[in-house]
């Protein structure tokens, strides 16, 4: 699915790659699953208490620090966390897959993409649909209500109807992907500058900044990103078409809709709102021009990005951050991303209340507010950030309000838009309507 791949694409971004390979939505033998009926292990969360319990866990998660899981430890006497950190992408993999074919399957594991999808399938994953039911790591409320629902429903968008996602808990969300814009908070407050709320305000700080010499806002399409301005427009002119309308024709690239947005961006272009060699430009030319205050605004994701901005820039240089504005005014103005990270806790675990215990502490507010000073965006609802810290209040706002859904063809007419198309477009080299009528020849040549 291409919602999938652009989830998964923010995900690499972040060294933390979906690309774990699985047998997908291929059957596995898990007819349970498949068919809705009870799963061959459900967590009840009644389990008599344990002593002395050497949990094992293992992430690809390099933020999670010793102190934080002594803190569980402390917490929790009686319990140990035998913790493994193994490096993002087929070194995980491949760890995964040989600790399930010799039976070894940690306690607590991370998992994502279609390999969270195989390892339901073959009854490796326990259901925590009782245990949502109990009380949270540190609150009264049932856990599953202390989960940011748009999440949840971001992971089990993931999944095949095979696995039955809507009876079942197959995982916990662990943190999120969210896109929001850095600002040059400093260099704001000097030209008499807020955040926008609301989209005209957008475009009028994208002025004055343009006309106080300042490159308004990254582009960065050396890496992608440059993608996402056309999404976030897409979303608030065709938010109800999905990638498979344009597949059986109930949608086309030529469409008012999706033309209008395309034309939105060339404008904002030709405004001068975008860095100028955003075409060519990456995360390294990018982040150089943010951090020399040549560039005001940096659409980017949270975690290693964000610390890097924190780190390098000039002494009693003030950041700030705020979720785009809705273009239309059609709300909630959503964003890119998603429950990029799962928690998974194993079937045959025999410390089923401990592994849930530890499960409940990693998805739990305490966490989130120990993991601040790494920018990972949290995944539990009304999540509050360390006093002072907006930027990561900004990222706990755009994902609280819902992700945006892909609104463009897939397959090769997708690269085509993207990689040949708009920049065409936007560099004057091709008109918006011959353009498209390119990429929807394409789409009508494969439909046949």
């Amino acid at each position: 699915m291409k919602k999938r791949g652009t989830l998964l694409a923010l995900s690499l971004l972040l060294g933390m790659t979906g690309a774990l390979t699985g047998c997908g939505s291929g059957k596995n033998g898990n007819d349970a699953a498949a068919s809705g009926a009870a799963p061959s292990a459900q967590a009840s969360g009644s389990a008599a208490a344990e002593e002395n319990v050497t949990l094992k866990f293992i992430s690809w998660w390099s933020y999670l620090k010793p102190e934080l899981l002594k803190k569980f430890e402390d917490e929790n006497p009686g319990i140990k966390v035998d913790y493994e950190y193994v490096a993002a992408g087929d070194a995980y993999n491949n760890k995964i897959k040989t600790l399930t074919a010799s039976n070894e399957l940690p306690d607590v594991f991370g998992t994502q993409g279609v390999t969270f999808e195989s390892l339901i399938k073959t009854n490796d994953i326990l259901d925590l649909k009782d245990a949502f039911q109990t009380p949270a790591y540190d609150k009264a409320d049932k856990w599953g209500d202390t989960i940011n629902p748009v999440l949840v429903t971001n992971m089990n968008s993931g999944l095949t109807s095979e696995v039955d996602a809507a009876n079942h808990v197959w995982g916990v969300p662990f943190g999120a992907v969210s896109v929001v814009v850095v600002y040059n908070k400093t260099l704001f407050d000097g030209l008499g500058l807020t955040a926008p709320q609301t989209w005209d305000a957008f475009e009028s700080n994208n002025k004055k900044l343009k006309e106080a010499g300042l490159i308004p806002m990254s582009y960065a399409n050396k890496v992608g990103w440059g993608d996402w301005w056309l999404r976030f427009l897409l979303d608030q002119s065709t938010r109800d078409v999905t990638t498979d309308d344009f597949l059986t024709g109930k949608a086309k690239v030529t469409d008012p809709g999706f033309v209008e947005a395309v034309q939105k961006l060339k404008q904002l272009w030709d405004d001068g709102t975008f860095d100028p060699a955003g075409m060519t430009n990456g995360i390294d030319e990018t982040q150089a021009l943010f951090v020399q205050q040549k560039m005001a605004q940096y659409m980017v994701v949270p975690e290693n990005f964000v610390q890097y901005l924190q780190e390098n820039m000039p002494q009693g240089v003030e950041l700030g951050a705020y979720a785009l504005p809705a273009w239309k005014g059609i709300e909630p103005s959503r964003t890119l991303g998603g429950a990029s990270n799962i928690v998974a806790v194993s079937a045959k675990t025999k410390h089923q209340e401990a592994a849930i215990k530890l499960a409940k502490f990693l998805t739990s507010e305490t966490t989130f507010q120990q993991l601040a000073d790494s920018d990972v965006v949290p995944s539990t609802k009304g999540y509050t950030p360390p006093e002072g810290d907006k930027i990561m209040g900004a990222y706990a706002e755009a994902a609280e309000k819902g992700f945006i859904v892909e609104h463009t063809p897939g397959d090769e007419a997708g690269i085509k838009l993207f990689q040949d198309a708009l920049p065409k477009i936007l560099l004057g080299n091709k008109t918006i309507d011959k353009a498209l009528a390119e990429v929807q020849a394409l789409i009508d040549k494969n439909a046949k």
